[in-house]
């Protein structure tokens, strides 16, 4: 009998040490928090921002939400802006899944489609609090998937002195197309039969297909619209700037240039908030911005925005959406004017664009157009877009690369299969 107790009592007290071994082994999102046996919550966020600085930024706004909230710590993690969709759905799928996530709009869809996003709709949200068209950003189908932490558009950054050199006036909030190629004509300079100054570095084919009403898909995702009478003129047009006139280069001539605009070689540059600072520090020029030229739809311009979701497989979620409230609509909002030049989407500092760290002196112009409800979604919320997307760009590519030839054609040729291949009107 002493025998079988004393070997009872040994077996229970390596279960007890193997489970207190156990316990510590798991819940890696938990560090502990001194001897007391409390445990912090550490909070994953996926990020695509690479940037020293910006990352060091960022992290004082995290900083500043811990010491609101002890207990509560959080890590950025970071990947690669052109890798980023891929490694958060393979994180997600191998169960390592972060707690928040940034994500890119053209991927949203996606990621709705696969079930990897927490649904927000029963949370309470101050929805009062945002700016017109902001909380919309974050639903698909009518259901809140994400908060945006920050929202803009792209805006013409122009060189004062090379406007004033040519005698050209500054461009103004209404201008449109035809005024915008007029003066990029006349910035555009040629020495010994080579270019030494273009009128523009450059025109994303996104923003000139929302300026005249065109796009990819329509907005709901039930129909391919590349090839209507707007998306055809918006990428004519843009292949006409490179090709025709002459006026913004070629990728051959951009080869090796990062930044045409600030080495004073193109008047004029499609910029937004998060160029200010760096245009601000090295910029050997007087410079400003205006609302990007109007095409057939008006002076709208797509949204440039940051939708932050929370993983749903989070093992924290009550923490989570403190972190995502704070960096939304809390604290965050009020920091990051100053902290990393991000533009708010709370009423309560809608009149701060204009005061921003490095604003050039028409940032009034940035507050209008997003006060005014003057952006739009540079993306439908669909599954396969993100797909779509990198079929019809290349064909736009080509479409530059040959002077701009049979745009018409290839774009119906490219329309035609991508509503076969997905079943799209």
């Amino acid at each position: 009998m002493g025998k079988k107790k004393g070997l009872g009592i040994l077996v229970l007290s390596l279960i007890l040490v193997l489970s207190a071994f156990m316990t510590g082994c798991s819940g890696s999102s938990s560090d502990s928090a001194g001897g007391g046996g409390s445990k912090d919550v550490t909070l994953r966020i996926l990020v695509w921002n690479n940037n020293p600085e910006g990352t060091k930024l960022e992290g004082e706004i995290f900083k500043a939400f811990e010491k609101e909230n002890p207990g509560i710590k959080v890590k950025q993690v970071y990947a690669p802006y052109d890798k980023f969709n891929d490694k958060f759905l393979t994180m997600s799928a191998g169960g390592d899944q972060p707690d928040l996530v940034w994500i890119q709009p053209a991927a949203f869809g996606q990621f709705v489609g696969k079930n990897v996003l927490m649904d927000l709709s029963d949370k309470k949200i101050d929805k009062d609090a945002y700016m017109p068209n902001v909380l919309e950003l974050g639903q698909v189908k009518g259901k809140q998937y994400a908060l945006i932490r920050d929202a803009s558009t792209f805006q013409l950054g122009y060189n004062k002195d090379m406007f004033d050199a040519a005698g050209v006036p500054y461009p103004k909030d209404d201008w449109t197309w035809d005024d915008f190629l007029a003066a990029a004509k006349k910035l555009t300079k040629q020495k010994n039969g080579k270019t030494v100054q273009f009128g523009m570095e450059n025109f994303y084919t996104n923003e000139l297909l929302v300026e005249n009403g065109g796009g990819f898909v329509s907005q709901d995702g039930n129909s391919v619209i590349v090839d209507s009478p707007e998306s055809i003129e918006a990428i004519q047009f843009g292949s006409d700037l490179i090709n025709k006139h002459h006026v913004q280069p070629t990728s051959a001539q951009s080869q090796g240039l990062s930044n045409m605009f600030l080495a004073g070689q193109a008047a004029m540059k499609m910029m937004g908030p998060w160029d200010w600072a760096d245009t601000a520090k090295n910029a050997k020029f007087k410079w400003d911005v205006v609302p990007l030229p109007a095409g057939k739809a008006g002076n709208v311009s797509a949204a440039a925005y940051l939708p932050i979701g929370i993983g749903k497989g989070t093992k924290h979620p009550e923490e989570a959406f403190k972190l995502l409230t704070f960096l939304s609509s809390g604290k965050g909002q009020d920091m990051q004017i100053d902290t990393i030049s991000a533009v708010p989407v709370v009423k309560r500092n809608s009149d701060k664009i204009e005061t921003m760290k490095n604003a050039p002196e028409n940032a009034k112009s940035l507050a209008a157009s997003l006060a005014n409800g003057k952006t739009v979604m540079n993306a439908p919320y669909i599954p396969e877009y993100a797909e779509i997307a990198n079929k019809i760009q290349p064909v736009i590519d080509n479409i530059n690369l040959k002077g701009g030839k049979d745009t018409e054609k290839q774009l119906k040729k490219i329309a035609d299969q991508i509503r076969k291949e997905y079943n799209l009107k």
